[in-house]
């Protein structure tokens, strides 16, 4: 009974883990000279985190998502 409630404990702690792994969002922006990185558990606040890196360190402000992917 011990080992079985251990094992169940374990098993629950893993899977709380890996879903809140999957459920986060990278992406990544590039523009002239310049790319940056955004994470977030929300696509659209990864976007804008990696759209705004990437105008940050760009000489002309205008930058495109070119991939974001579950992970991270």
């Amino acid at each position: 009974m011990g080992r079985t409630l251990a094992a169940l404990v374990v098993a629950g702690s893993l899977l709380t883990l890996a879903s809140s792994e999957a459920s986060a969002w990278v992406c990544f922006a590039t523009g002239l000279g310049s790319g940056g990185y955004g994470r977030s558990y929300d696509i659209i606040d990864a976007k804008l985190f990696a759209l705004r890196r990437c105008e940050r360190n760009s000489p002309v402000p205008v930058c495109t998502i070119l991939w974001c992917r579950p992970g991270g």
